[in-house]
């Protein structure tokens, strides 16, 4: 490779660094000017229109900061309202289990009470145990029919292989029928329990403390019950408002995504601005507007002595970038003169090249002139003897 070529390189890099170094210098002394300005140019805004572009992107990043700040904290407030849900989901679970538990322990006593007095008592037997008790007597009767089968065959003397697989089999269908027999009976008293628990003011019952206890653990769990239920349904909604504003607005992370995005594009806008207004400061051609003496003259007012060293390397970078620049100019002229020199070579080769082939097409020429010449000298005497 020309050695020239290689300083050409040389250069550009030199260049690329050093602009880079430059842009960013110029850029930290524009934005040391603006954080100084304050609110004491605003009677300058024309000569200085900048500050007005200035003050509307930094208020449109604390905007978009505010915004992002806003939708973090919406998403926390989500995160801990599902989790606040799903631990109140659990306890409304809990609580509706305990209390299905106290209905059944209720309806199991009102069952028994009814079932012992007969008719002699008809307090609980017309409105809460009459249209069940019947069936509750089958099934207490079919449980306690099945569990003695269960206990007669686990007691059951063990045989060989197939009887032992014939008395598993007998013992799990024994089991499920018995499973689903307790659930109906429990489901009947849960029902009787929770009917007379709501009886209200509804006819006349003899004393009971046991009654009394249970009614007043249902009243209890009832409330605790209720409590939850609404404070889910206050927990649902404040979930379901934040999710509906997040759908409004593509989803939390893409909206954040969308505000960082937004802040990126006025980061780059500020650094221009940046950048222009340092390289004033420094008095560095950079190729922006002409400065005019009012407005260069607002700018160096905020120039700080604890700015000249970064003003005087500014100039130094400024003069080096210009320094490249001029060598490789030169170095691409110079080139591209033997670029030239080279072509005018070569075409005067053509040239010769060709004036060469005419040289020889003319000896041709005469060549082919004579030997017609002689041809026809031939033809003349050849005639004579005709």
């Amino acid at each position: 490779m020309d050695d020239r070529k290689r300083q050409i390189n040389e250069a550009e890099q030199r260049k690329k660094e050093h602009t880079a170094l430059l842009d960013a210098l110029l850029a930290h002394i524009g934005e040391a000017i603006f954080e100084r300005t304050g609110d004491s140019c605003q009677g300058n805004d024309s000569a200085f229109g900048e500050l007005t572009t200035y003050r509307r992107l930094q208020n449109d990043i604390a905007s978009s900061q505010d915004s992002i700040q806003a939708a973090e904290e919406q998403m926390r407030r989500f995160k801990e309202l599902e989790e606040d849900i799903d631990a109140r989901e659990r306890e409304e679970s809990l609580c509706s289990k305990e209390l299905g538990g106290v209905y059944g322990r209720l309806g199991k006593l009102l069952l028994e009470e009814s079932a012992r007095y007969g008719d002699d008592d008809k307090a609980y037997d017309d409105d809460f145990c009459g249209p069940y008790q019947a069936q509750a007597d089958e099934l207490l009767a079919k449980v306690q029919s099945l569990e003695e089968r269960l206990s007669g065959l686990e007691h059951k003397e063990k045989g060989n292989v197939f009887s032992w697989i014939g008395k598993s089999a007998q013992s799990l269908v024994l089991r499920s029928f018995l499973g689903k027999a307790q659930e109906s009976l429990e489901q009947i008293r849960r029902t009787v329990g929770e009917r007379f628990s709501r009886r209200g003011s509804e006819g006349s019952f003899p004393e009971n403390g046991v009654l009394d206890a249970l009614c007043n653990e249902i009243d209890e769990r009832r409330l605790e019950l209720q409590d939850i239920t609404q404070s889910l349904a206050g927990l649902r909604d404040e979930k379901r408002r934040i999710s509906d504003g997040f759908s409004s607005e593509g989803g939390p992370v893409r909206y954040i995504q969308t505000l960082k995005n937004q802040i990126g594009q006025v980061q780059n806008e500020l650094r221009v601005l940046y950048r222009r207004v340092g390289a004033e400061a420094a008095m560095v051609d950079v190729g922006g507007a002409e400065t005019t003496a009012e407005r260069g003259e607002i700018i160096r007012s905020f120039v700080r002595p604890e700015d000249r060293e970064n003003l005087d390397s500014a100039t130094r970078m400024s003069q080096t970038i210009r320094d490249c620049d001029e060598v490789m100019e030169k170095l691409k002229a110079s080139l591209a003169i033997d670029d030239e020199k080279a072509k005018i070579e070569k075409y005067r080769r053509m040239i010769n090249e060709k004036r060469d082939k005419i040289a020889r097409a003319e000896r041709n020429i005469m060549e082919f002139e004579g030997a017609i010449r002689d041809s026809e000298a031939s033809i003349e005497k050849l005639r004579h003897l005709l």
